[in-house]
């Protein structure tokens, strides 16, 4: 019993301190768009739940809603289509970027999409009439969610450059405009995400 006790705490502290460590950086990010005195961060701290998860894990399916606006911390979420021939990555939300269970902030509707953690991710989550009575209340926090959906309509645009060409053209220009992604992306997820078979992928890195 004892050691079961001790193994119990040592699992607990742990996890209080892991809590902890991702509070604190949460607080980090937000401090970028709100003062240290803003009773808005302090409520939207407050409201938030932090969740992890792993690598593989379903956040919503296409049929279910998750009315909640998630903020990643860290790691990598991407939304699949589901009603094509292969697997297609239609977005993927990393550090700093948002999503939500449903088809946008002020819907309650599920999505056509599968939403899946592409890696090991902690999320800050919001409940969405949370968010809304935050932005009604606070310009700050009106102020941090179109900052966060301009950030938003920019991958798109981005996105929408990348797809555009030919599927053999497709790898250079995620590399020019989203650098980072082209950087953490593995081929198979770079495949998906680029809608081309891998033999096309593997053609176009030796053409660079």
């Amino acid at each position: 019993m004892g050691h079961i006790s001790l193994m119990a705490f040592l699992l607990f502290r742990e996890l209080f301190i892991y809590s902890i460590l991702k509070v604190k950086r949460f607080i980090q990010h937000l401090n970028a768009y709100f003062g240290i005195e803003d009773r808005c961060r302090d409520e939207l701290i407050k409201y938030s739940i932090l969740r992890k998860a792993k690598r593989g894990q379903i956040y919503c399916r296409e049929d279910e809603s998750r009315p909640y606006w998630c903020y990643v911390l860290d790691g990598m979420v991407g939304a699949y289509e589901t009603q094509l021939r292969k697997p297609y990555l239609h977005w993927i939300a990393t550090e700093g970027h948002y999503f939500t269970g449903t088809k946008h902030e002020y819907s309650f509707s599920s999505q056509d999409l599968c939403i899946q953690f592409l890696s090991k991710t902690t999320l800050a989550c919001i409940p969405l009439s949370i968010l809304q009575e935050l932005q009604d209340k606070y310009p700050s926090m009106h102020h941090f969610v179109s900052i966060m959906r301009q950030r938003k309509s920019d991958f798109f645009n981005k996105k929408g450059l990348i797809m555009a060409k030919d599927a053999t053209d497709r790898y250079i220009k995620l590399k020019e405009l989203m650098p980072t992604l082209w950087y953490n992306l593995n081929n198979k997820l770079m495949s998906e995400f680029l809608y081309i078979d891998p033999k096309t992928l593997y053609e176009s890195k030796k053409r660079q």
